[in-house]
């Protein structure tokens, strides 16, 4: 009987539980009253939901001044100038130099002489003459040259580029004999029409011209040389002392590069009077010029506000890493023999360069110069020839073509017109 009684109590509990909770849902909990944390609770995140902004924001500028470096670079160019020039200049040439080895006893005024064939015996060719290289020329080269310069906060920077555009000469005799010889010796040289030779030293010794080692020309002789002249030059100058219009004066400092190529090419054709076969002697040499080094100079000018004319003098101390090659064949047989040499030099740079701009806007200007330049130790390819020979069994002469380096003074000067941009 208990546990029926037992089912009856625990019902009614349970009605009595769900009633009071009824009620505190319609009345709220008592004052003081403290409500027990429900068993089991459900995750809650502590964090914001995230706001979405609808709002597209246009995109960013591509030059904007007041970031670091567009403002550095807006500053160079407000402070730039570019000048663009047109160069036409002329390379000193080879000039009445001689081309074989030099010899003495030759005292006529028009340089003829009897001469002899120690390559064949020493037979006698008649009237002679030494040839030269005067009738190359190197003028009229033309070039490039592009400036960048800056204002500085106490100076001026200046940094320049300029190129020429290989500049070549050639020179042939023709044909030596000019149909004015006698038919029946047409190998011996006349005063009008006198052969070529070609003087060569005697084991390394200077001979007499009546003793002659040489290489007969007596059908054709050309000559050819080739030169090209570029660099780069960065330079600093001081800020003048005196502003604003007049005289001014300003020290340069900066460092220069020079590369200085050159090639040279002598040909000549012995037949005896076209009775024999082709003798073609070859001789073909080049040197290449590499000098670098800082300079020292200054700018003196005179500034109106129309015109501006300046001289602007300069030397660079620098080394010269230089190359030369010297490739012949003097006997024709096609078996050339080659030699090189490579060594650094010291050799200054020199360099006056005077200049005259209009200025026609405060943007613009028009300018028109003079440049001289002087390289008293530079490698070129006509004076590095060896024209020696050697005695072999019987007395029988061996010419020896080769290489002995000797630095020469190269000098190139010309005109320049281009134009002057301001930012």
């Amino acid at each position: 009987m208990l546990r029926p009684n037992l089912y009856s109590l625990l019902a009614a509990s349970v009605m009595l539980m769900f009633g009071s909770t009824q009620a505190a849902a319609q009345y709220g909990p008592a004052p003081g009253y403290q409500p027990h944390q429900p068993l089991i609770q459900m995750p809650r995140s502590t964090y914001q939901a995230p706001i979405v902004d609808h709002y597209v924001e246009s995109a960013p500028r591509l030059w904007d001044d007041s970031r670091p470096v567009e403002h550095f670079l807006s500053e160079v160019a407000r402070r730039s100038w570019v000048r663009v020039e047109y160069l036409h200049w002329d390379t000193k040439p080879p000039g009445a130099s001689s081309i074989g080895a030099p010899v003495t006893g030759i005292f006529s005024s028009t340089g003829q002489f009897e001469g002899f064939d120690n390559l064949n015996g020493g037979a006698s060719v008649g009237t002679s003459v030494l040839p030269n290289n005067a009738g190359i020329g190197l003028d009229d080269g033309p070039g490039v040259r592009g400036t960048w310069g800056v204002h500085l906060n106490g100076g001026e920077a200046e940094v320049s580029f300029f190129g020429t555009r290989e500049n070549s000469d050639t020179f042939s005799s023709g044909n030596i004999r000019n149909g004015s010889r006698d038919a029946l010796t047409p190998a011996i040289g006349t005063p009008q029409s006198p052969n070529f030779i070609i003087p060569l030293l005697d084991n390394g010794a200077v001979s007499d011209v009546g003793s002659l080692n040489g290489i007969v020309i007596d059908d054709n002789l050309s000559l050819s040389m080739t030169t090209q002249l570029w660099g780069a030059e960065a330079a600093l100058l001081t800020e003048a002392y005196l502003p604003g219009e007049g005289f001014k004066w300003q020290w340069l400092g900066g460092f220069r590069y020079i590369n200085l190529d050159e090639s040279y090419g002598v040909r000549g054709v012995f037949n005896a009077g076209g009775l024999a076969a082709d003798r073609i002697t070859i001789a073909n040499s080049s040197s290449q010029n590499h000098m670098y080094g800082p300079e020292i100079g200054g700018r003196a000018s005179l500034v109106h506000r129309w015109m501006t004319l300046s001289v602007t003098p300069r030397i660079a101390f620098a080394l010269n890493d230089n190359t030369s090659t010297v490739s012949s064949d003097p006997l024709g047989t096609g078996v050339f023999t080659t030699a090189t040499n490579s060594e650094v030099d010291f050799t200054t740079i020199t360099q006056v360069s005077f200049k005259g701009e209009v200025n026609l806007s405060s943007n613009f200007s028009i300018y028109g110069g003079y440049d001289f330049m002087w390289m008293p130790r530079a490698s070129r390819p006509h004076s590095n020839i060896r024209w020696d020979s050697t005695t072999g069994v019987g007395g029988a002469i061996d010419p020896v073509v080769g290489l002995h380096k000797r630095l020469q003074n190269y000098a190139v000067e010309g005109l320049s017109i281009g134009a002057v941009f301001r930012y």
